[in-house]
């Protein structure tokens, strides 16, 4: 297995500045950022500049495992959006097969007023059935991910994969979320064996309970998740795909700018320091070479 970062986490830096910095600490991979305006301007996604990126990326001896995508099929009864959402989902599967890249990272969407969770899982599975077929043309996998609170549970998203019925999608799994949605540690360390055999993408966050249904997240190995026993499944079901560091800082942005306490170079260190942290966990940890 490959160690890398989640650029996403890394936004606020320029992306040459990222690729360094990962480098440094010892990575090897990333999933590339896809956010508009991230990295500072600084990162060029336009058809033109692809080659261009995928040769800086390489230079600095390291790979793109994944390509961050945004979509959301919980609209997938009504075709005029569902159209919209494959048509918005190809464009991140076209900049992944330019860039080399065999998997997309997907969404589900989110909680709807107007829907109940039964007609929005069921809107899901009708639309990644059609995005499958699509994402078969770029030769890439979609891997779902358990964000949010609508598939935030592992059977909800083996219903969706197991029904969908397609090879091209699997899951992305992100070891904080679970807990993130309300899941108790038992909970979640079900989740995560349930899980183990869909995953084709990992995600790795740190979490400590602050009280019964909130939870804080901190470098990795600093927390309550036993990350050990969640790579030690994958292995067991033949996961060999990238471990990748996601941490969020200490505290929302906001809340801090609030109390005074917040300053952008601050930030930007503590997202530095505990990227760093986690990377030399996983290092420490595992033999992931």
């Amino acid at each position: 297995m490959k160690i890398g970062a989640i650029c996403l986490s890394l936004s606020c830096m320029d992306f040459t500045e990222v690729l360094n910095f990962v480098k440094e600490i010892g990575g090897e991979t990333i999933e590339l950022c896809t956010v508009e305006g991230a990295h500072n301007g600084t990162l060029d996604l336009r058809k033109m500049q692809r080659s261009s990126l995928l040769a800086t990326v390489k230079s600095h001896g390291l790979s793109i495992t994944s390509v961050a995508g945004y979509n959301d099929f919980t609209f997938a009864s009504d075709d005029v959006e569902l159209n919209q959402q494959v048509k918005k989902l190809e464009w991140y599967c076209e900049l992944a097969a330019d860039l080399q890249v065999g998997l997309v990272r997907v969404m589900s969407g989110d909680f709807r007023p107007d829907l109940t969770k039964e007609e929005m899982v069921t809107n899901i599975i009708r639309g990644f059935k059609i995005a499958v077929k699509m994402a078969k043309e770029y030769n890439v996998v979609l891997a779902l991910e358990n964000h949010g609170l609508l598939v935030n549970d592992a059977p909800t998203l083996i219903r969706i994969v197991e029904t969908v019925a397609d090879e091209r999608l699997r899951l992305t799994l992100d070891t904080g979320n679970f807990c993130w949605a309300g899941h108790s540690l038992q909970e979640t360390d079900s989740y995560f064996q349930q899980v183990a055999p869909y995953v084709a993408n990992v995600h790795l966050k740190d979490l400590v309970f602050t009280d019964p249904k909130k939870v804080q997240f901190v470098p990795l190995g600093q927390g309550d998740l036993d990350l050990k026993m969640v790579v030690a499944q994958l292995a067991a079901v033949g996961y060999d795909g990238a471990l990748l560091c996601e941490y969020e800082g200490m505290g929302d942005p906001k809340e801090l700018l609030q109390a005074g306490a917040f300053t952008r170079e601050k930030f930007m260190q503590g997202l530095k320091d505990g990227t760093r942290q986690s990377l030399t966990h996983l290092k420490t940890l595992f033999r992931c070479n």
